[in-house]
């Protein structure tokens, strides 16, 4: 098996170590390859989706200073959005959640899009409606 070296911060090791023991994994590499299988799977159902679709997305992003573009993000797919939610996070992050009714290649724009902004730290989709 090829070996493949990643950095992450020491916060986000302690949470691997956590998630090992808690999980009960044999090692850090089997919580990775864990979490890297279930990444691909939420990806290949959006690639795989078809037709009109709904997903509820989930953007996590700095709060601190400007650059995220989120706001502009949501402006230009305003007629696919039919709700939004802006919420802080325990540690000073901005989360918005956001419902999406658009044609699969359209929620997979957005999703690139909202992925290639700066400061975004994660999004999170999970279709709840057609294109199965």
């Amino acid at each position: 098996m090829p070996i493949v070296a990643i950095s992450m911060s020491e916060s986000d090791l302690d949470e691997l170590e956590r998630l090992q023991n808690e999980g009960q994994f044999s090692n850090r590499s089997e919580v990775v390859r864990h979490a890297v299988h279930t990444l691909m799977s939420r990806h290949r159902n959006i690639e795989r989706a078809a037709g009109m679709i709904t997903a509820v997305v989930t953007a996590l992003y700095y709060k601190k200073g400007q650059g995220h573009n989120i706001s502009a993000v949501q402006h230009q797919y305003r007629e696919y959005l039919t709700a939004t939610i802006h919420a802080h996070t325990t540690e000073g992050n901005c989360t918005e959640v956001m419902i999406i009714d658009a044609d699969a290649d359209v929620v997979r724009k957005f999703l690139k899009k909202l992925r290639s902004q700066k400061k975004v730290l994660r999004v999170d989709v999970n279709l709840v409606g057609g294109g199965h």
